[in-house]
């Protein structure tokens, strides 16, 4: 996908497509502007493969979510050196002092519940990887329809420019565009698959995204959607090398 750019944060944060509501789909003076992530990430194609895939792999996500559990929990007993239930921040910077018993400790337990988990976690990030960069491939087609049918004449990334007014945003467009052409994509890669690099970045930034939504709704006290991703994994899938797509 040549045409793609890589976004600043603020900008991924408007991926979900709650944020994207109300926003117009006119253009401006033959000159638009589009959020590449947040069309990919907002696409129901992706959203149907993540259900699908927590539903696939649900025993293997159990499995690593309990692992993951489990080393928190002994990470908390060893950092909580007073014995009070909580880690404070005094406690957290002298296991990280060089050569601190505790700190080696803990290193110890990561490195050693680490390839258990990434193993477990494995399949199933490597399914939403191959999900995602099938949808990766339906933008610069999405793009290309918007702005052939729109007659627009640049397309701008929303952080390359100050100001725009919100007619000149076409990400709702491509939205419906790749929607249109890919209702669905399998989860299942063929043999040997490696994703692409810029695969592995957009999934990288997606699980930041997913993350943050989950830390804010813990802090709201909303309960945790009862569908969506897996379990975020503790390291990206391999990438297969590519040449940097134009514009990135």
């Amino acid at each position: 996908m040549k045409t793609i750019t890589k976004t600043c944060a603020s900008a991924i944060a408007v991926a979900s497509v709650a944020l994207l509501a109300g926003t117009a789909s006119a253009q401006t003076a033959g000159i638009a502007t589009a959020q590449a992530d947040a069309a990919i990430f907002s696409a129901k194609a992706f959203d149907a493969a993540n259900q699908q895939i927590s539903t696939t792999y649900k025993a293997q996500l159990d499995q690593a979510a309990a692992a993951q559990t489990a080393l928190n929990t002994q990470l908390r007993t060893l950092l909580d050196t007073n014995k009070d239930g909580q880690v404070s921040q005094a406690e957290a910077a002298a296991a990280e002092a060089p050569n601190s018993a505790i700190g080696n400790q803990v290193r110890a337990a990561q490195q050693k519940a680490q390839p258990g988990i990434e193993a477990a976690q494995g399949p199933a990030i490597k399914a939403q990887a191959y999900a995602l960069e099938q949808i990766v491939n339906k933008y610069d087609p999405a793009l290309r329809a918007v702005v052939a049918a729109k007659k627009i004449s640049i397309v701008l990334a929303p952080n390359a420019i100050q100001f725009a007014p919100p007619a000149t945003d076409i990400t709702r467009d491509i939205i419906a565009e790749i929607d249109r052409t890919t209702p669905s994509v399998p989860i299942a890669p063929p043999a040997n698959w490696q994703p692409q690099q810029q695969t592995v970045e957009l999934l990288q930034q997606y699980r930041q995204l997913v993350y943050a939504n989950a830390a804010r709704r813990q802090q709201a006290g909303a309960p945790a959607p009862t569908a969506g991703t897996p379990a975020a994994p503790a390291a990206a899938p391999a990438a297969t090398p590519r040449a940097t797509p134009q514009g990135r």
